[in-house]
């Protein structure tokens, strides 16, 4: 009695896996990512299931709760090691459509060969036991070629893990680097829960230990999603509202904080005369220079809508030059991008009963009129300082 109800927490354990694997699966829809990334997702998940399935129907055998013949335990640990090693190249393929490559197809090609091997190997162990048999008291155990099963998985984690991780260091968006890095702990926390699990046998480590990257993957890509803007990568309004809003409640006179509106310069012109293509191209190049200064100056920032962008900083740095600067040196080395300049309005924050609202209009009453000394000729936007919108944030906080 004892035994059984050892496997029957086991058990449990795993069903609750597959309810929430199942929530993941219903979830994981095309918005938090393409439709090929979430097919791979999906099906990753898919697999996971298959695999707690398995190991279930495996757990009630062992624990005398159902017949357990040993055809029925060679099948179901078959299909549950099967299941894992698709559920690996599940989660390699989608890793690579995630990172993006030149070389998906081949790479995904490798990948299938090396998972192709360990199925067939694992599947022909029913009746050579190479990987895996049933000895005579009826239990699970590795076989002379368990090893190579291990090395092909271990080949599969480490291909992707590695690929994702030097692809982190080469992407200029922080939160995509965060990503990147998430393969990794699909190799460290099964290897900590597989090395558990020998320690204590019984416990179903390894279930959780697999479930738990899975579930932390989705968290970061769903949290991208949901507060990034999906053309520039930059945080969206939403993430910026609710950062503005935090920077607001610690403001004071002695902690003040910038909030600038970026516009870019006769953005529709470049729709017009170049089309939408370049013109998307435009505000990522924007956006990559807005990064870049927000990066050096430990700011925040975001697309606020269309082909204007919010900068929140503590930093009273000349932004708008700043900025420019980074925009021109990208233009020089971007094919087809037209010469882009932008203006900056600013408001100062510094009491914590100041509404955002109320910093958003102060900006944006800065930025208009600053443009319309641009478009009747009395301010040259080549000769534009930083100072000029100092001076007039200046005069506008004495009124």
């Amino acid at each position: 009695m004892n035994n059984s109800a050892i496997y029957l927490s086991y058990i449990i354990t795993e069903v609750f896996c597959i309810i929430f694997s199942l929530f993941i699966i219903i979830k994981a829809n095309k918005n938090v990512g393409t439709a090929t990334q979430m097919r791979a997702f999906r099906t990753m998940n898919v697999f996971f299931i298959i695999y707690l399935i398995s190991d279930i129907i495996w757990a009630f055998g062992q624990g005398g709760l159902i017949p357990f013949s040993t055809e029925l335990n060679k099948i179901t640990s078959a299909i549950g090691l099967v299941a894992v090693s698709l559920l690996i190249l599940a989660w390699c393929i989608f890793v690579i459509y995630r990172i993006g490559s030149n070389k998906i197809k081949p790479l995904i090609f490798l990948h299938c060969i090396v998972a192709a091997i360990d199925a067939v190997l694992t599947i022909s162990s029913i009746f050579t036991g190479y990987v895996f048999f049933i000895n005579d008291e009826g239990i699970y155990t590795v076989g002379n070629g368990y090893n190579v099963h291990l090395i092909l998985v271990m080949i599969q984690l480490f291909g992707s893990g590695i690929f994702s991780f030097i692809r982190s260091f080469k992407n200029k968006q922080l939160k995509l680097r965060s990503e990147y890095r998430l393969p990794l702990l699909f190799i460290i926390i099964p290897s900590i829960a597989a090395v558990l699990e020998s320690i204590l046998p019984l416990t179903p480590i390894v279930p959780l230990g697999t479930f738990l990257p899975i579930f932390l993957a989705f968290l970061e890509i769903q949290s991208n999603e949901i507060y990034s803007d999906a053309l520039t990568g930059l945080n969206n309004r939403r993430s910026m509202e609710m950062y503005l809003q935090d920077m607001i409640h610690t403001a004071s006179n002695d902690h003040t904080f910038r909030i600038y509106i970026i516009d870019v310069n006769h953005f529709k012109a470049v729709n017009d005369q170049y089309g939408h293509v370049i013109g998307d191209k435009a505000l990522q190049l924007v956006a990559q220079a807005i990064r870049r200064t927000s990066d050096r100056l430990h700011g925040f920032c975001a697309r606020y809508g269309g082909d204007e962008f919010i900068l929140i900083t503590d930093n009273n740095e000349q932004v708008q030059q700043t900025i420019q600067k980074e925009i021109n040196e990208l233009c020089e080395s971007s094919d087809g991008i037209p010469k882009i300049t932008i203006c900056t309005g600013s408001a100062v924050c510094r009491s914590n009963t100041t509404s955002p609202a109320q910093l958003i209009a102060q900006a944006d009453e800065q930025l208009y009129a600053l443009k319309q000394q641009i478009n009747s000729g009395k301010v040259n936007i080549n000769a534009l300082s930083e100072d000029f919108s100092d001076e007039s944030e200046d005069d506008e906080s004495e009124e």
